[in-house]
């Protein structure tokens, strides 16, 4: 791959930023620092000297996927309201980043900026009357739905753009499916929206329910 052009010092920050990019438009399985390097007109070797592994940059491009996504301020309809405004903001991070998501769903919290972020998500659930394990769990819990959901639609929405079709051998061959015959009409991107919000009601509900419960013991 030929190398561009060196455009200024290179810096942690202006690494993950061009790392991201490229992940964004390039796809992280064939994501490396040699054709990062040619990206930014270096070695690829020379991204080591600001970061000591892959794994420490893939972490900073994780950072800054999550620091889209702002803690909400206390709102009118209590915590559920709050807490249902991150599961969408998070969750229109993934559209905003599909091919990056990845790192931000599969990676953990190791850097002092997204660590800040979670300790603002812990600071929120606290205003919000959570004790700390009640907070994580609920956290924990937001988590794998939104992260769940997230990957499941873009995994959709990607066989969509490959317009995969099925010849009429391919039919001949397949045993009568009648269940999703009768559920294919809501299985596409048209109800991914309707589909996301049911199941954050029926989460943040129960949620409710254990606090209900925790707060008046039978």
């Amino acid at each position: 791959m030929p190398r561009s052009k060196r455009q200024g010092p290179l810096n942690p920050q202006r690494i993950a930023e061009e790392a991201l990019a490229w992940i964004d438009k390039h796809g992280l399985e064939t994501f490396s620092s040699r054709k990062l390097g040619a990206k930014l007109g270096v070695e690829g070797m020379a991204l080591y000297k600001h970061y000591p592994s892959m794994d420490a940059l893939l972490d900073a491009v994780a950072e800054l996927l999550i620091l889209e996504v702002q803690v909400p301020a206390p709102q009118p309809g209590g915590w559920q309201a709050r807490v249902r405004q991150f599961a969408r903001d998070y969750r229109q991070l993934a559209y905003r980043h599909p091919k990056s998501y990845m790192l931000l769903a599969t990676r953990r919290f190791t850097r002092a900026r997204s660590l800040a972020v979670l300790d603002a998500i812990m600071g929120a659930l606290f205003e919000e009357g959570f004790a700390p394990q009640e907070a994580v769990s609920l956290f924990r819990s937001l988590n794998h739905y939104c992260n769940g959901a997230c990957l499941d639609e873009l995994a959709g929405l990607a066989d969509l753009q490959r317009k995969t079709k099925t010849t009429k051998s391919d039919v001949a061959a397949t045993a009568p499916l009648p269940a999703l015959e009768r559920a294919a009409a809501f299985m596409g991107p048209d109800h991914f929206e309707a589909t996301f919000e049911a199941g954050l009601d029926a989460l943040l509900a129960g949620f409710e329910r254990r606090r209900a419960s925790a707060n008046h013991p039978q």
